[in-house]
């Protein structure tokens, strides 16, 4: 999945939907102060993409594949923010917009090391060790 803007609205998505309620898009574009016509076109890119289901008009649901990324999206957001909270003393707020900013921004190598190092705080592993192979 290309996780620029897209993956803000797939957790959006997963957040809202916590409960397993459909979510509109009006509370997507409430959620992360954008106008309605961009989370049409962003849900239009995730239902292309098979990661969610719209109604014409109405609701959007997460597709199994959905809830598999955004579940592993959210999973490293928490980490994150988590560790940026705990660890290097980030206001919450801050925290939580910079491990959205991270996911959604940085190199794939680049995030796994930072979730890597995050783990290691906490004492949890979200990705296998790199075996060395001649």
């Amino acid at each position: 999945m290309c996780l620029n803007a897209l993956a803000r609205y797939l957790l959006a998505v997963y957040q809202l939907s916590a409960d397993g309620a459909a979510v509109r898009s009006v509370e997507i574009a409430n959620a992360l102060g954008v106008s309605r016509a961009s989370v049409v076109k962003s849900l239009k890119k995730l239902a292309e993409g098979g990661f969610v289901q719209k109604e014409y008009y109405g609701s959007v649901h997460l597709t199994p594949q959905g809830l598999r990324e955004a579940g592993r999206l959210h999973r490293e957001y928490t980490l994150l923010s988590s560790y940026f909270t705990s660890c290097l003393a980030c206001p919450k707020a801050a925290a939580e917009k910079d491990a959205l900013c991270a996911l959604c921004r940085f190199s794939p190598e680049s995030k796994e090391q930072m979730i890597r190092l995050a783990q290691a705080q906490a004492g949890k592993s979200f990705f296998p060790k790199k075996q060395n192979t001649p």
